[in-house]
């Protein structure tokens, strides 16, 4: 392990959710303020820093010529991996029966966070590209960084609670009360990588869980807007 490594652990752990939960409390003032803020401008500079963090851990990995696999880029066909499999399939399918609760949500249900979500078709093909990036970057800086960090210092376990945890607090920008289900979420895809042993199977997931949020909502703004009166 470089000084490197240790500089990339801090940029991700600390100093991007650091500067992204006060840059999150600017937008948030300016939104209470009544700026109109465009939700395909905030996808896009999400996508942009995301990748960007992205390519920083895909060179650090190339300059110390470590092998893919250990961010998780393993995709042996064997038993862990077919049982990851099946409850990637499993939770994808009970993920598709709670889309009913967000059929029975309102617009005030999203709270101060409405403005993120799309409400147009161009929007919507935005938040699908987000969340494409979300799926793929934060899983691979996550769970298989992290991982491969914290392992370093602890059992794979432990590192799977510290990877869970930092990824709630990470995302604190949503609100105090978000951070347990977020916590909670990022077990899950945490539980899933420890199982099958490929940073492939989280990604999926992850990716899923974000389409198809992205869709209920869209629908749901869709159908408040039309059942609006003129």
């Amino acid at each position: 392990m470089s000084f490197a490594d240790h500089l990339y652990f801090l940029l991700i752990a600390i100093a991007a959710p650091t500067v992204g939960y006060f840059s999150f409390r600017r937008l948030l003032r300016r939104v209470q303020a009544g700026e109109n803020i465009s939700p395909m401008h905030l996808y896009k500079t999400t996508m942009a820093s995301h990748w960007a963090l992205f390519t920083v851990l895909m060179l650090l990995w190339l300059a110390t010529g470590r092998a893919f696999t250990e961010l998780g880029f393993d995709f042996t066909l064997d038993t862990r991996f077919f049982a990851g499999a099946i409850l990637t399939v499993a939770m994808m399918f009970l993920l598709l029966l709670q889309v009913r609760m967000i059929d029975r949500a309102s617009e005030q249900d999203l709270g101060v966070l409405q403005f993120l979500f799309p409400r147009t078709r161009r929007e919507l093909n935005g938040f699908y590209a987000l969340s494409i990036t979300a799926g793929v970057v934060e899983e691979v800086l996550w769970r298989g960084f992290l991982f491969w960090y914290l392992g370093h210092f602890m059992p794979l376990w432990a590192a799977a609670i510290v990877s869970a945890v930092g990824f709630g607090v990470a995302h604190a920008y949503q609100g105090r009360e978000a951070i347990p289900r977020i916590v909670l979420v990022g077990s899950i895809f945490a539980g899933l990588y420890l199982l099958s042993g490929s940073i492939w199977l989280p990604i999926i997931l992850h990716t899923f869980v974000d389409l198809l949020q992205g869709r209920a909502v869209y629908g749901m703004l869709r159908r408040s807007t039309s059942a609006s009166p003129a």
